[in-house]
């Protein structure tokens, strides 16, 4: 989106990290009105900001640079703060800051070529991206803030972020709807203990390292708190979870484990080699998942979810359906521990009305408990749920 400054400060959220601009800084004042960051008129004092400068855009600033609005196709200062409810926008010009870039509004790259001694984004603030653009700097922090590449456009990091050490992203709110190019591959993505906000990694188009590869292929964990979005991932190897997981597909060539808060939403399929859920992890969705599975947690089944190998339900485990959801089971359904039957409280069944809850190719074992209020009838391969 492009940030219009009112829209930035009424999106400032409780927690935000409040900049103001620094004593002695040239500050944007946009009198001239035309947006222009090469008119004098729009700062205050009145010059242009030139290398030695320290810049700043305050709350309510919309400054429009680098080829937008008339201004030069080139910006060269000393460092720039964007304050929280400013806005800065950089056409396809280059733009160089010799010390540091302190974001805690909006900016938003149209085809920049950005270099910086370091970059720190805090929320609320906020890199948007719309074209085919750079970022250069050997300190890029984002720890709150959020970093966007719109489906438009694309997006090369040539350091990689203060976040992302030895394979392990902690920090910040990535969205790649367009191109990403970051120069490592990832091998977990965790959040801080005590962190005020989760670290977020939300992939629709497309993620690579330098090497054109996804650097997510490499994962081995997900930490607590941890979340991640994408449409379609392959896993090269076991792969373990207290995150949070959110796939159309994923395959994970070894075991796939959700451990205690570890939760993963299943699309369109989840393909493993097995897949064990431990006591405060929870498997949900309507899709496939290709693989046995073992629940000593919880399993949300959403309209139908199919396993196409074996289910078992140790006595610690849950299947959770709300009333007429359903899990098939291709192959042998064990069962165990409980089946909690939800139900919409606005348009509850009526006495008499059931649903078949578990379909299997054969079934041992039953559930210990299950929801007060409604009867369970079990075959040689289903399990019927009737309202009392």
């Amino acid at each position: 989106m492009v940030f219009a400054a009112a829209l930035l400060l009424g999106t400032t959220t409780a927690g935000a990290d409040i900049y103001t601009c620094p004593q002695g800084s040239i500050q944007w004042t946009g009198n001239a009105h035309n947006g222009s960051w090469n008119s004098a008129g729009n700062w205050s004092p009145r010059k242009v900001p030139g290398p030695a400068s320290d810049v700043c855009i305050p709350t309510f600033g919309q400054a429009n640079g680098a080829g937008l609005s008339g201004s030069a196709s080139s910006i060269s200062v000393h460092s720039i703060t964007v304050d929280t409810g400013g806005a800065l926008l950089l056409g396809s010009g280059k733009v160089s800051i010799a010390a540091a870039l302190t974001n805690a509004g909006g900016m938003s790259l149209y085809g920049t070529t950005l270099s910086a001694g370091s970059i720190a984004m805090a929320n609320p603030g906020e890199i948007d991206v719309f074209d085919n653009s750079s970022i250069t700097s050997p300190a890029f922090s984002n720890t709150t803030g959020t970093l966007w590449v719109y489906p438009t456009g694309t997006l090369r990091l040539a350091d990689n972020p203060v976040q992302l050490e030895n394979g392990n992203l902690s920090g910040g709110i990535w969205y790649v709807d367009g191109t990403l190019t970051i120069p490592s591959d990832l091998t977990t993505i965790t959040t801080e203990p005590g962190a005020a906000f989760e670290t977020v990694v939300s992939v629709s188009g497309v993620l690579q390292d330098a090497a054109g590869n996804n650097p997510l292929e490499t994962l081995t964990s997900m930490g607590a708190s941890a979340v991640l979005s994408v449409g379609s991932l392959t896993i090269a190897q076991n792969f373990t979870s207290q995150g949070f997981v959110n796939a159309a597909a994923l395959t994970v060539n070894g075991t796939y484990t959700l451990e205690s808060g570890g939760a993963a939403g299943v699309g369109t399929s989840l393909t493993a080699n097995s897949v064990s859920i431990q006591p405060g992890g929870s498997l949900e969705g309507g899709g496939t998942v290709v693989s046995s599975v073992t629940n000593n947690g919880n399993v949300s089944a959403s309209g139908t979810l199919t396993v196409t190998g074996n289910y078992t339900q140790t006595s610690g485990g849950t299947l959770t359906e709300m009333f007429g959801s359903s899990l098939h089971v291709d192959s042998n359904a064990t069962l165990s521990g409980a089946l909690s039957v939800q139900v919409n409280p606005k348009h509850p069944p009526a006495s008499g009305a059931s649903y078949t809850a578990l379909t299997a190719g054969s079934l041992s074992g039953s559930f210990t408990t299950h929801t007060a209020g409604f009867t369970l009838t079990t075959s040689g391969t289903s399990i019927q749920v009737t309202k009392q």
